[in-house]
């Protein structure tokens, strides 16, 4: 079991052919999962069809390879600032290896690798969408996808959750299951039950995305309206998984926190010049990021516009967490959505980077 990975670059919200390229190259008779994240140019409004462009180009591509069982994609409009409009697939080829069970039964030889699984719900019934029963499905969906990977959930770093909720125009939209905050907030929660970050007994139907001291470690939740099933895909550092792939997470304090993903990386073998600058950014293959403003519009006590002016929310945090991603890493290999609703604590953030690490072998996070 070894994960590859590519980052793409796209001219269009159609255009996938770097992607197809890259695919073409791999040994797809041994594919045993796909996942794809992209990120593309669009403004945030209901009338954006961009994200719907690109999903169909990319299952028209999944067909035409004979990969569509083994292939999930996770996309987001949302380009603003220096956010490149790009996308990373990671491919899992070869077997699993058995999980250790609880009574602590050996692994696989050899060093932490980047494991990789995938999984998706029955669809979801309406009547779900919104509440705790779609967090309890989410749950249960998680657990696949980590045990897809092969992991144990304390190997886990990474779990990204997209759950269905309605339009706004659906004749059975309410505020709780149309609400995007809330759609996001039910994915995190859902992911956190999973790998026992979140305890379920203090889940109320009121306490979703209003009681913001819950918050999950290792999970980044989206949510959308073109979807009627729930989509995972789980990552974490796995004994005897080839490669020479890593991944590692960490929370953000706020959206300017640098310092946060510095001492992930220090702690990860990576070098800063004395001047803080990242010497070898180029092993970053993939950063993920999820990030907001706080609530009450502050952010390290001065006022912002960010929730008072005629933009969308999240065009202000993504343009603005490009800059400090970019400025960073010294490139723009990186993924960044806003509304960290449940995955971080209040006004803070989530950041997961993968990156190549051939000479390490454990696990710092």
């Amino acid at each position: 079991m070894t994960t590859n990975v590519t980052c793409f670059d796209m001219a269009g919200a159609g255009d996938i052919s770097a992607l197809e390229h890259w695919l073409r190259s791999q040994p797809l008779d041994q594919l045993r999962r796909l996942a794809v994240f992209a990120k593309t140019e669009g403004h945030h409004s209901p009338n954006d069809f961009s994200r719907d462009l690109l999903k169909l180009k990319l299952d028209q591509l999944f067909v035409r390879l004979g990969i569509t069982d083994r292939a999930l994609s996770m996309l987001a409009i949302g380009s603003e600032g220096v956010g490149s409009p790009k996308g990373f697939a990671f491919a899992d080829f070869g077997g699993i290896a058995p999980i250790a069970d609880t009574a602590g039964a050996a692994r696989a030889p050899g060093p932490a690798r980047l494991a990789l699984g995938t999984a998706r719900s029955e669809v979801v019934p309406i009547a779900d969408i919104g509440t705790l029963a779609l967090v309890d499905r989410v749950a249960d969906t998680a657990r696949k996808a980590v045990e897809d990977a092969g992991l144990r959930t304390d190997e886990v770093r990474f779990l990204m959750i997209k759950s269905p909720l309605l339009a706004a125009r659906h004749p059975a939209a309410t505020p709780a299951n149309s609400t995007m905050h809330r759609g996001r907030g039910i994915s995190a929660l859902g992911g956190g039950v999973a790998l026992g970050e979140v305890d379920r007994n203090r889940l109320t139907e009121a306490s979703i995305a209003r009681d913001l001291s819950i918050y999950a470690r290792h999970v980044q939740g989206i949510t959308g309206a073109e979807i009627t099933q729930i989509e995972v895909i789980a990552m974490g550092n796995r004994p005897g998984a080839g490669g020479d792939l890593r991944i590692a997470t960490t929370h953000t304090r706020d959206i300017l926190d640098q310092r946060s993903i510095r001492a992930l990386l220090a702690s990860e073998g990576f070098q800063f010049d004395a001047f803080g600058e990242l010497l070898d950014g180029h092993r970053i293959e993939a950063l993920i990021a999820k990030t907001m403003v706080a609530e009450d519009n502050l952010v390290r006590g001065s006022r912002t516009i960010v929730y008072t002016s005629s933009w969308a929310p999240e065009s202000h945090i993504r343009a603005a967490a490009s800059g400090v991603l970019g400025s960073l890493l010294g490139h723009l290999r990186f993924f960044v959505s806003a509304d960290s609703v449940h995955q971080a604590p209040e006004g803070g953030g989530v950041t997961t980077v993968v990156f190549r690490d051939p000479a390490r072998g454990t696990a710092s996070d």
